[in-house]
């Protein structure tokens, strides 16, 4: 009887690996459980479409921090699972929205993370990030708490945002 109940606790304890735990750990970045990753402050901000679950998240500035101090590196990706089990990879960046001159700054990160996307070890993660049921653009920029939103929706920095793919800031984000 003792056996048997070691035997379910193995059982128990081996977990499916996700398809973005396995394309998070061939670009050498360690997944973490949910929304873990990311930072505690920013989590309530962040839910996921219904039906859909976070199957994983990954903290890529404290990752590369040490290895390139001086770039402006994106902060997280985070994977969801769709109601059809499709996964998908969406890239957050919380971010003050305070000043138009956050844009220039959010296209540097933005740029970073694309060829980051580009290289080997990302091949997963980019054909996850942009996979067929992705609505709009994958990379959400969620502005941070403090300090209104200076970026209006009909501006020139609203059109150069659009242009290079990055979503308007939001206090409130709604992955797919």
């Amino acid at each position: 009887m003792a056996a048997k109940g070691v035997k379910q606790t193995k059982n128990a304890s081996k977990k499916k690996i996700s398809g973005f735990d396995s394309a998070a750990c061939d670009a050498g970045l360690l997944p973490k459980a949910g929304k873990e990753a990311v930072e505690s402050s920013y989590r309530a901000q962040i839910q996921v479409n219904k039906g859909g679950a976070f199957s994983g998240s990954v903290d890529v500035d404290g990752h590369f921090r040490a290895v390139e101090p001086q770039s402006h590196r994106w902060d997280y990706g985070i994977g969801v699972q769709l109601m059809n089990g499709q996964e998908l990879v969406c890239w957050v960046e919380p971010h003050p929205a305070s000043s138009t001159g956050q844009v220039a700054k959010m296209l540097e990160k933005l740029a970073w993370l694309k060829n980051k996307l580009e290289t080997p070890a990302f091949k997963k993660l980019k054909a996850m990030t942009h996979a067929p049921g992705h609505t709009g653009s994958p990379y959400y920029w969620l502005r941070t708490v403090s300090g209104e939103c200076r970026i209006s929706a009909n501006s020139r920095d609203a059109r150069l945002l659009a242009l290079n793919g990055l979503r308007m800031p939001t206090q409130h984000l709604r992955l797919p």
